[in-house]
Order: structure tokens, then sequence, then C-alpha cells
């Protein structure tokens, strides 16, 4: 099949540029608005919930490249190099001498393989998009509304910078997926930590806990975040298939993740959040 003219191509990845860069920017631009200006706003809660007005963003999953979005390229030549690209979520002969099933594609996906990585895929999304963005404020704010505007920015700021990363060291390994799973589970603990302490975990009020917190929180996201890159790469030699299971396992990652964190937050009010102009941590 022969090529596109390259200015369509170029036009295409443009349209899809901006079709991500659109929502995105309007989500994250709120997001690091909310340590400025969540508690001067006579709205309060009621602003939170104009987000749910926004578009929604393009899924994270990249069909082969490393960042969030689509991946268009040119037709003929991409399906060419899938068939020829050795998938890494297909089994090796022995296992899959035993019984074929008419779709390799599709075989890949009930694979031990394919299935620790969809469920890998789920949980990260469910730390990332749910658990850990509802005690945030709870982690950071003692330490100060700084520390609060840094970690949310900084931590944005780790998203597509381990995007660009996985461009050039992309890890096809479970088993290092799984180690950096468990070094961002690490930070998210700690942070986890410092939010059930709040209004008064460790190192309060000095540059020592502003600098931890923040660290943990940038280092977190970018840690899960090439992890989820690499995870929804791997899951592109899958095909359509294997797509459509990741935005599955991503969607429902977040949503057990968000509905998991309403009752502790918003029911039992395990976190406890500080007082203006008040030392609840004092002598």
């Amino acid at each position: 099949m022969a090529a596109p003219p390259l200015g369509r191509l170029v036009l295409t990845h443009l349209l899809v540029a901006l079709f991500g860069v659109g929502s995105w920017a309007a989500v994250n631009g709120i997001w690091v608005e909310l340590p400025v200006v969540v508690k001067d706003l006579p709205e309060a809660a009621a602003f939170q919930g104009l987000l749910l007005l926004l578009p929604p963003s393009p899924p994270s999953v990249p069909t082969g490249g490393p960042g969030p979005g689509l991946r268009v390229g040119t037709p003929g030549v991409e399906e060419q190099e899938e068939e020829e690209e050795e998938s890494p979520l297909q089994e090796s002969p022995s296992q899959a001498a035993g019984s074929p099933l008419p779709d390799p594609k599709a075989s890949q996906l009930f694979s031990v393989r394919g299935a620790c990585l969809l469920g890998l895929l789920a949980v990260t999304n469910a730390l990332t998009n749910g658990v850990l963005p509802a005690v945030q404020s709870f982690s950071c704010l003692p330490y100060g509304r700084l520390a609060y505007h840094l970690a949310v920015v900084l931590g944005s700021s780790a998203n597509p910078l381990a995007c660009f990363l996985a461009m050039g060291i992309l890890c096809r390994s479970l088993a290092g997926l799984c180690g950096l799973s468990l070094l961002g589970l690490l930070f998210g603990a700690y942070l986890m930590a410092l939010a059930i302490l709040s209004p008064c975990p460790p190192l309060v009020g000095t540059s020592t806990g502003v600098v931890l917190v923040v660290l943990s929180w940038v280092l977190c996201a970018g840690v899960f975040s090439y992890v989820k890159v690499a995870i929804s790469s791997m899951l592109h030699g899958g095909g359509r298939p294997a797509l459509l299971a990741a935005g599955v396992a991503i969607q429902v990652g977040s949503l057990l993740g968000a509905v998991a964190m309403f009752p502790p937050t918003s029911i039992y009010h395990v976190f406890h959040s500080g007082e203006d102009c008040v030392d609840l941590c004092g002598p």
C-alpha cells in the first residue's frame, strides 16, 4: 500500500496533538490552581464539581508511543511492522503449542504475562487516578501551601518527563515493571502515612519535611507514569483486543480507586486538615 503524502501525515499528527492538548491543558491547569484558590473560593466543593463539565481527556493508552494519546502513522506500513514485530505478550512456543486459539493476538490477553500486565495497569491507575489524589492535600498542606503547590506542579511535570524517558529507555521486563511499581508503592505509602498523621506529620515546620514530601510526590508520579507508558506500549503488540482490554483496565482501576477512597475521606473522616492561624502541633 502506498504511503500517504507527507503533508497529510504532518497535518494528522498536528490535529491529534491539539486534540490531546486541549483537554489535558484544561484539566491539569485547574488541578494546578487548586492549591492556590481552593481555600479562598466561596464556591468550595462546588468549584471542583465544575470539573465534570470539562470534556473528557483522551485515554492514556499510547498505541506504540510513549505518551498519552493516539498513534498516527502510515497505513499499511504499521500493519506490516506489527506483524513482523514479536509481541512481548506472546507466550513461548511450548506454552502455546498445547491449545492455540484461532486468533493469536487474542490469545496473548489470556496468557499469564498478559493478565499480569493488565492487572498492573489497573492497580497503577487506581493509585494515580483515585487513591493518591484523594490524600494529596492532607499530605502536603501541613507543610504549607508552597509545598502543596510545588507537589502538584512538579508532580504534573513528572508525567511527560517519564513519557519522554520511555522514548529512549523502555523497560519490557515484567519483573522490572513490578520492581518499579514496588518503588512507587513505597513512595505512595510514605505519602499515605503523612496524610493519616495530618495535621501533625513528621518534620512539619522544617525545610526537610517540605523537600521530602515534594520529592516523594514527584518520584511517585514519575515512576507510575513510566510504568503505565511501558505497559501500554507493550500491549500495542496485541492489536485492537489488547488496546481495548488496556482501556478497560485503566477505567476500571481508576473507578475502583476513586470509590475506595470516598468512605475514608468523606464519610469516616480518617484524614484531618489543619486550621489556619492555629498551631495544632505545639507542645
